[in-house]
């Protein structure tokens, strides 16, 4: 108890400030944040685009592109199906029973 009696009497000797020095450190804490937040901004926005103009003027320019990023207009023989093979081979699995065929017979003229 002794230690939160001597605690309390030491706010008897602390200096607190006045109303007039509290709003003079709160002009100068708020201006250094703005003046602050303002540099770091100029600095950030410079830096950025030096090095976007580095890279510009460093980057190789290649006569001509490896890959396209733009795809190609398909034409109306890309969706053609006429030549598609679609053959199966029948498994044990999925082989229908044996039927016997009947062979056609040709029409009678």
């Amino acid at each position: 108890m002794s230690f939160l009696q001597e605690s309390i009497k030491e706010f008897d000797h602390v200096v607190w400030p006045t109303s007039a020095e509290t709003k003079k450190y709160f002009n100068i804490v708020v201006s250094m944040i703005v003046i602050l937040t303002v540099l770091l901004f100029v600095v950030g926005t410079l830096l950025s685009t030096g090095l976007f103009t580095l890279k510009k003027q460093i980057q190789p320019i290649s006569p001509t592109p490896t890959t396209s990023s733009t795809p190609t207009p398909s034409t109306p023989q890309d969706l053609k199906l006429d030549n598609l093979n679609l053959e199966t081979t029948p498994t044990s699995d999925t082989a229908p029973a044996a039927t016997p065929a009947t062979p056609a017979t040709p029409a009678q003229k």
